[in-house]
């Protein structure tokens, strides 16, 4: 195995190479991320062999092995940094206005609604945010009515984060914002600090490998009432963004939900939705 500590990726190299990333992602890193890119790809110099980064590009670009490296491109260069029950004040939204209201539309009017609710978690990483919408909306399963369920699908595009999804194990630190009585009733602890979900919970959510600038990887998973894609567009630049948006507006049905993470905004990427609000969680709704 190739000693890569001492290999620095030139400012050249770097420019093609995040100029690939772009092109694939729409994920855009600035001269100030040389840094970043430098390092988590560091690992994969080491693994193949290589000496340089300059070799890494030309593989990632023209050899017989290319699909296969690219995949292991997007797993390194991806952040996978979230926990279960994040941002406590959007998911209060979710679970009181957001859910209460669909279920109170569908006791009023149950022609007017699928018979299945469909929610996507776009860039779930590791699974935290899909499981912890399932078991929110576990807790509320006594209120739905005969005939109707509930599917939830989470998607990455990095195939490693989400075959730890599709695990479910997790570390105590990740469940640190999870009431007791919660993680009693949905976990199994399975060893020192380490928790798995039980399967009524993992057998509400799917799980997809999807780029969110390929609206057609997109199309095959249909189409939601509700979407979250929180903490995600942030790595997009304006360009990326308005095309990740429209991918997400075409995904959305009518009078659909779109949380986006609390640092996150619509201003001067998209005037499709309409921005609601419910205290200070500003949340999109598609008309």
């Amino acid at each position: 195995m190739q000693n890569t500590s001492n290999v620095n990726l030139d400012d050249e190299t770097f420019c093609k190479i995040r100029d690939l990333i772009y092109q694939l992602t729409g994920i855009f890193y600035n001269e100030q991320k040389k840094y970043l890119i430098e390092t988590r790809l560091s690992t994969r110099l080491s693994d193949l062999n290589l000496t340089n980064y300059e070799d890494y590009f030309y593989l990632l670009k023209y050899s017989a092995k290319q699909s296969d490296e690219i995949k292991e491109l997007f797993n390194s260069i991806t952040t996978n940094e979230t926990s279960f029950f994040r941002d406590a004040p959007q998911l209060k939204v979710f679970e009181d206005d957001v859910l209460g209201e669909i279920l109170k539309q569908i006791k009023k009017s149950p022609a007017n609604y699928s018979k299945k609710i469909r929610i996507w978690s776009a860039g779930c990483s590791t699974g935290e945010e899909p499981f912890t919408l399932a078991i929110i909306i576990m807790e509320h399963l006594y209120e739905i009515p005969a005939g109707f369920s509930f599917e939830i699908i989470g998607s990455d595009i990095s195939e490693k984060a989400l075959y730890s999804a599709k695990k479910g194990i997790y570390s105590s630190y990740t469940l640190r914002n999870t009431e007791l009585k919660l993680l009693e009733r949905y976990f199994d602890k399975i060893g020192n600090e380490q928790f798995q979900v039980k399967n009524n919970i993992k057998n509400m959510v799917n799980f997809y490998n999807i780029n969110l600038i390929n609206f057609d990887s997109i199309k095959k998973i249909g189409n939601f009432d509700i979407i979250f894609c929180r903490n995600v567009i942030i790595y997009f630049n304006n360009d990326s963004k308005k095309i990740v948006i429209s991918n997400l507006y075409d995904s959305l049905k009518k009078n659909g939900y779109l949380f986006l993470g609390h640092s996150e905004s619509l201003h001067f990427i998209s005037s499709s939705f309409k921005l609601v609000g419910f205290g200070k969680t500003p949340l999109y709704v598609k008309e």
